[in-house]
């Protein structure tokens, strides 16, 4: 920091002159100057990352400001052994995000994601946290779920000053801004993120469903009349919601504003507040391919079923509030924390392409989708510390939050056109409404589905320092709960061709709010209106985790160059999830639902109670000046996500895959081995270089899986994998001016960091498995693990490398910095294949090189 060194130098020589000065004018004066030299060796720690016992990384306010990231999400991309999956989940040392535990100033959050337990990070901007820690060896005051590690996120606390802050931002994206994109009407308050109603459920299907609970609503039934069912059909929302329309995509803008202040009381106390709130409002328009294959007879060639090419625009409306006020006097700390995050997506998105099993044969279709994404969490938190001086320094901290998210998607409507050679009203499309048979609908469907997560959490931890002959040692121990509940629903809507008009009918060619006006919908209007019943796949479920955590740990520095920190965590975890059809009455498992939950839950289909006593030790070696040579073994576990239990079905966009989750899932175990080697050389100036190795039972992977003339996703526990690797990381700053002869650098620092992670992991087949049954998701299929994996394939997610090179400079006269940012991650699999003659073929994700200026 050349400001601070400038200043400390022209103090010292000033000091060195008035003693010169004073010594030359008495030299009478006895001579007090020192000749002894005092070394000081592992002591003088600056920085988190080389203080703590455990092997972590941190992301300071500096360096998040370096970085230039909007959200935490994208910053923490640039930590070493990290990349993000969908651009919102990090993976960390090749393990993806159901491996990690994610915390806000030391409490649990609840997800808005359907498939995700953990909150999704894109979520929280890079204005509202002031530090992100990620550990990556466990430590017992963490929960025991630290597979591959935590990411404590810490919200802005008191101010040292008064501030108010306020900053517009404009974005321009190459492919997208001014150019041609998709968009649909929607309702008149899209533009803040907040539906006005136009979306609901109409109140004619909500009073038909509620009369006749248990049945679909639907005319074939013999429950509801004609009349009522065409009602119903009528009422949801029509052109606003069903019609593509083109637009010139406007340039990315927001705003955030954000102040504080701290008062200083005559009483000794200190208040304080920060708070700081944000609107953006952003497009991104997506052109490529998407197709599905199969692999052909015996594993030996893959067969194209399906390609597209698809165009998409997606506006994303996203919104955040922060409120933190605290106290502090003497010994005490006290803040209570709000904090409210908002994303919505709406997006419209269209395929064309062939596709070789649909509608009878037809092969080119067009497929039209439209969709509409809330998602949102908001926090409470209240977090306390106290240090008790009479009692050795005793430091006691006290945490209580309850969170509440959810994910609302309704209207999530896709239509389907077929191509043809008849030229009718103009056009060549045909609606492919009611070529499908029996129940369905193949041309047409709405879903409207809904996650609603809560979450409340307490605990306390507490330190005592104590001098035990010639150790400094410190004592913690700590109780933590956590009660998170979901629920999910799913209703599933669509039109069949109920009066068997031919496929030729003129009225089949019409844009789709004229072919589904009042007038084609109901008794003799050709089209009706349809529920789809879940029969054995539920559409609902509701899922609870209590955990009870408590721990007991030393930290000791056992010789000036041996520091040792040990402890256990002992963890009760008790898991459920129960599956409900329509109605809302419980689908139980056959013949396994009682007896496996009986202890908790009698209606419970899946249920986890498992305790567990979790040991973690760090030794960390000074063998000379500024370096440390850190080891550690820990055990950890990771528990199946909702969804990954729940049988209800879910549709992923993104994939075009139906997912369902695995009743019969079990915790995963792992034993975790670290070593890390540590210089440095100056504050913020360091190499490191370490290795790791994971032994994993039970891993959970996503599996395809056929079920009929379908493929499906689900969930299985694998008998076993490892993984492991190498991580080496740098930093370093240079004076400008003691590099280049140029006037520009006189004032500026020249920084240089870099990463790189290299790992390999393998998954085992020897073994067996349970997985849903084919026909019937709610029953138990033992199968052998060569069916659903091959053996020594990678991890789902896991990149053989990852870089990250950060230069510039920073110039703390003139209050600048400026830097180029580079992140890269390797080819990794996104979806394993399905096996099928003794071959799969998996999809695999190859991630762009990203070049930031900042």
């Amino acid at each position: 920091m050349r400001k601070t060194t400038s200043t400390l130098c022209t103090t010292l020589l000033a000091t060195t002159a008035f003693t010169n000065a004073a010594n030359a004018q008495d030299a009478s004066q006895p001579d007090f100057s020192v000749t002894d030299e005092i070394i000081v060796r592992g002591v003088n720690i600056p920085d988190e990352k080389r203080a703590t016992s455990e092997i972590s990384s941190v992301l300071t306010p500096e360096r998040l400001a370096r970085q230039g990231d909007s959200d935490i999400a994208a910053a923490l991309r640039r930590v070493t052994g990290l990349s993000l999956s969908e651009g919102k989940f990090v993976v960390v040392r090749g393990l993806n995000e159901r491996y990690s535990n994610v915390t806000l100033n030391g409490s649990p959050l609840p997800s808005p994601e359907p498939l995700r337990r953990v909150a999704p990070l894109d979520l929280f901007p890079t204005t509202v946290v002031e530090t992100a820690l990620v550990q990556k060896t466990f430590s017992p005051e963490f929960s025991g779920e630290f597979g591959g590690g935590l990411i404590e996120l810490r919200s802005k606390g008191l101010p040292d000053e008064g501030f108010f802050e306020v900053s517009v931002s404009g974005e321009i994206d190459t492919e997208t801004t001014a150019r041609d994109g998709l968009t649909y009407d929607g309702g008149g308050r899209d533009w803040t993120g907040f539906d006005d109603g136009t979306r609901d459920l109409p109140d004619a299907y909500l009073d038909a469903a509620a009369s006749q609970p248990g049945t679909a609503v639907r005319a074939d039934t013999g429950v509801f009349d004609e009349a009522t069912v065409r009602e119903i059909g009528v009422s949801f929302v029509n052109s606003q919601l069903r019609v593509i329309q083109e637009l010139s995509t406007p340039v990315n803008h927001g705003v955030n504003v954000a102040g504080g202040d701290r008062f200083d009381l005559d009483s000794g106390m200190t208040l304080g507040f920060v708070a700081s709130g944000g609107y953006s409002r952003d497009w991104q328009t997506k052109e490529g391919q998407q197709g599905t294959a199969a692999v052909g007879p015996n594993g030996t060639a893959v067969e194209g079923t399906e390609s597209f090419d698809f165009f998409s625009t997606t506006e994303t409306i996203s919104l955040n509030g922060l409120l933190s006020v605290g106290a502090e006097w003497d010994n005490h700390e006290i803040g209570l924390t709000g904090l409210i995050l908002r994303k919505t997506q709406k997006e419209a998105r269209e395929s064309a392409g062939l596709e070789t099993r649909s509608f009878g044969g037809f092969e080119q279709i067009v497929i039209s989708n439209l969709e509409w994404f809330e998602n949102q969490v908001w926090t409470g938190q209240a977090n306390s510390e106290h240090v008790f001086p009479a009692l050795n320094d005793l430091t006691v901290s006290l945490r209580a939050s309850y969170s509440e998210a959810f994910r609302d998607a309704p209207y999530e409507t896709e239509f389907v056109y077929v191509q043809d050679q008849n030229i009718v009203n103009g056009q060549a499309l045909r609606s492919a409404i009611g070529l499908g048979s029996g129940a369905s609908s193949s041309g047409y469907q709405t879903r409207f589905s809904r996650v609603d997560d809560e979450s409340f959490g307490g605990g306390f931890d507490a330190e005592l320092p104590l001098l035990i002959g010639n150790v400094d040692l410190t004592l913690k121990a700590g109780y933590a709960y956590t009660d998170n509940q979901r629920d999910y629903a799913l209703r599933s809507f669509g039109f069949r061709n109920e009066t068997g008009l031919l496929d030729t009918d003129p009225l089949f060619y019409q844009r789709i709010d004229f072919l589904l006006a009042d007038q084609n919908i109901g008794e003799a209007g050709g089209f009706e209106f349809v529920e789809f019943p879940d029969q054995f796949q539920p559409a609902a479920y509701t899922g609870e985790l209590t955990v009870h955590g408590a721990y007991f740990g030393i930290d000791a520095q056992l010789t000036d160059f041996i520091r040792a920190a040990a402890g256990v965590r002992y963890e009760s975890g008790e898991q459920t999830v129960d599956n409900f059809n329509i109605a809302g009455t419980s689908a139980a498992l056959p013949n396994t639902g009682a007896e496996r939950c009986a202890s908790i839950s009698a209606t419970a289909e899946s249920c986890i109670d498992e305790d567990y006593f979790l040991p973690a030790v760090t030794l960390t070696w000074n063998p000379i000046d500024d370096v440390q040579v850190r080891g550690g073994f820990s055990q950890t576990i990771t528990r199946p996500q909702f969804q990954e239990l729940g049988a209800a079905f879910f549709t992923d966009t993104d994939r075009d895959l139906q997912i369902f989750g695995n009743p019969f899932l079990e915790n995963t175990e792992t034993n975790n081995f670290d070593v890390r080697a540590e210089y440095y050389f100056g504050r913020d100036q360091f190499i490191t270089i370490g290795g790791f190795y994971k032994d994993i039972t039970n891993p959970i992977e996503e599996s395809l899986v056929n079920s009929g003339d379908n493929i499906n996703v689900t969930y299985i526990n694998a008998p076993s994998a490892e993984l492991y690797g190498a991580e080496f990381e740098y930093e370093q700053r240079f004076v400008g001016a003691d590099l280049f002869d140029f006037g520009f650098l006189d004032t500026k620092d020249i920084v240089l960091s870099a990463n790189y992670t290299w790992s390999q992991s393998e998954v085992s087949a020897d073994g067996t498995v349970i997985a849903p049954n084919n026909s019937n998701v709610l029953s138990p299929d033992e199968r052998p693990a060569e069916n659903f994996f091959v053996d020594g394939r990678a991890l789902q997610g896991q990149s053989d490398h990852i870089v990250n090179v950060q230069l510039g400079y920073e110039d703390f006269e003139a209050q600048s910095r400026a830097f180029f940012l580079v992140n890269w991650s390797s080819e990794r699999i996104r979806q394993v294949g399905l096996i099928t003659g003794g071959g799969a073929v998996d999809t695999v994700e190859r991630l762009p090189v990203t070049v930031d200026f900042v």
